[in-house]
């Protein structure tokens, strides 16, 4: 089987054709035939499915058996069949990749027109869109080579810059372990006071990310216009938490193409997230870190891919997302970006928010592993991506927790689950499965209290960018993800920190209060009172904020 190795975003990728895993995509309504035809192909025994990825129905057969070669050809041959492809792995297992059958070329400057339609021809490819004036989202069409060869044959041409193809992969939820405002005393990642939940047990007094601290300082619990976008599975918008009025703005669903971005059947993790940074303030029983903000509920895809990337983060920088909250990752271990989901992220986190830039937040993930390793076969380009503000997690004891990512690339750290501490108590799906008659959710009831993973670390932060944006709208992401980090207090030992950060860290454990107030310049501002209410009341004479927990 054939190896590639090409040049992907600012790293190098080395895929290998698979001799066990082949990929189908059936015509248009022609799914039923398509099936067939692998039955016909292959025997009982020889083959099982795994699932869609990329659009294509992935295939693995017996090795010993099979020649996944002949299968794919009789395959692509049959009339119910639009597109066949191999499947390609990254070495030591680190993951799978299926090239969609796109490839983003961007020519050298001053190429000319007939140097470019050369070159697109000599593969037969056709021109599906365009980037600027040297740059194009091409397709392979049933006279080219595999969309992987392609991309190393234009890789090798001297008048290419870029040549990449985008490859789908898994996605992969950040979540931890996962299974009434009068929760609010429960709700420890906001403020720790070392007893809740009837015991002492698991709690450190102020392991916590000061947030209650910061709805005083600022005086508000967040501004409406400052709208926070979490692309997730899927969102209970019925939630008392999340149904407010004026509460969403702009919902989307990639998956279904409409407005109503709710669950599917185990999809939970979206609106345990959105709890965690924006839950409203007197709606239910839980709070957000920013519970005065909207909430722009978008739900992905059915896996990543470039021009999946591209379309969450082009949609909600179009709709005026200030922050983006993104609780997810790739499957694989070893997953770095090309150049066009790069560019997509780059242009949401500097070009949003007319030209001040939207706060992009990504979970670190929950491998314990470092997110930059290439040669030890770990990388997540999201987190490292250089606009974004990677979140790992910590404890109710202000430790480490066990599972966290890490990384010189970790920005801040933020409370969430891990051994020796307690979960996160937030939203969760209600209603009950008509099918089995079991509630729907992590738990039962409308909330949980066992979220956690670096899932909830990342909204939190998103939240608490939220509350910042509040105060002072005028800084741009740049100045917020510093702000963030030069704010965040020291955790664990002076040894693990060096020149102020720490690979399991970051800057430290995310500050909500001293972010505020950097930002502000005034702590209790003069004559307002802040409320579970919702309320925020003006005075005139003594400069006292009142927070209610």
């Amino acid at each position: 089987m054939e190896t590639f190795d090409l040049k992907y975003g600012n790293q190098s990728i080395k895929l290998s054709q698979s001799s066990t895993l082949i990929g189908v995509k059936p015509k248009r309504s022609r799914l039923a035939d398509a099936e067939e035809a692998v039955q016909r192909t292959l025997s009982p025994g020889e083959y099982k499915n795994q699932g869609v990825l990329g659009g294509f129905h992935i295939i693995s057969v017996d090795e010993k058996s099979v020649d996944a070669d002949n299968a794919l050809d009789k395959l692509r041959m049959d009339g119910s069949v639009q597109v066949g492809t191999h499947v390609f792995e990254v070495p030591d297992g680190k993951g799978i990749f299926v090239p969609t059958g796109d490839i983003f070329v961007e020519f050298k400057p001053g190429t000319t027109k007939v140097v470019k339609e050369k070159a697109i021809d000599k593969f037969r490819l056709t021109v599906k869109e365009t980037r600027g004036s040297d740059g194009f989202i091409l397709a392979v069409t049933p006279q080219s080579p595999n969309p992987i060869k392609v991309a190393s044959g234009l890789q090798k041409d001297s008048s290419v810059a870029v040549a990449e193809p985008d490859l789908a992969s898994k996605a992969v939820v950040k979540a931890g372990s996962a299974p009434t405002d009068s929760l609010l005393s429960e709700q420890w990642h906001l403020r720790n006071s070392g007893f809740h939940r009837n015991t002492d047990v698991g709690f450190k007094s102020g392991a916590d990310a000061r947030v209650i601290d910061a709805w005083a300082t600022a005086g508000t619990f967040g501004r409406p216009d400052v709208v926070v976008a979490v692309i997730d599975d899927g969102f209970d918008l019925d939630h008392p938490d999340l149904s407010v009025p004026g509460k969403l703005i702009h919902p989307w669903d990639f998956t279904r193409g409409n407005n109503a971005p709710v669950p599917d059947i185990g999809d939970w993790h979206g609106t345990a997230c959105a709890g965690v940074a924006v839950a409203a303030v007197g709606a239910g029983g839980v709070v957000g870190a920013a519970p005065g903000c909207t909430l722009m509920p978008v739900r992905w895809g059915v896996n990543l891919s470039d021009a999946q990337i591209e379309g969450w983060f082009d949609y909600v920088t179009a709709k005026g997302a200030w922050v983006v909250s993104c609780s997810w990752g790739a499957a694989n271990p070893f997953f770095p970006l090309s150049t066009r989901a790069h560019r997509a992220i780059e242009k949401c986190a500097k070009q949003g928010r007319s030209g001040k830039g939207c706060v992009v937040v990504f979970a670190a993930g929950n491998s314990d592993h470092d997110i930059n390793d290439p040669a030890g076969g770990t990388l997540d380009g999201f987190a490292v991506h250089p606009e974004v503000i990677a979140v790992a997690a910590s404890t109710s004891m202000d430790a480490r927790s066990n599972y966290s990512n890490y990384g010189e690339e970790i920005s801040v750290c933020a409370p969430s689950s891990g051994a020796g501490g307690w979960g996160i108590l937030t939203s969760d799906v209600t209603g009950i499965d008509p099918r089995t008659g079991s509630p729907l959710g992590y738990a039962t009831g409308d909330y949980t209290y066992d979220f956690g993973g670096t899932s909830s670390a990342c909204p939190l932060v998103a939240g608490i960018a939220a509350i910042v944006l509040s105060v002072n709208p005028n800084l741009t992401s740049s100045e917020v993800k510093t702000v963030l980090q030069d704010t965040a207090r020291k955790i664990g030992k002076k040894s693990d920190y060096s020149n102020g950060h720490s690979k399991l860290f970051g800057f430290g454990c995310v500050d909500a209060a001293a972010a505020v107030k950097a930002v502000s310049g005034v702590v209790n501002p003069p004559g307002t009172v802040v409320s579970l209410t919702g309320k925020v009341s003006p005075r005139k004479s003594k400069r006292k904020v009142r927070v209610t927990a």
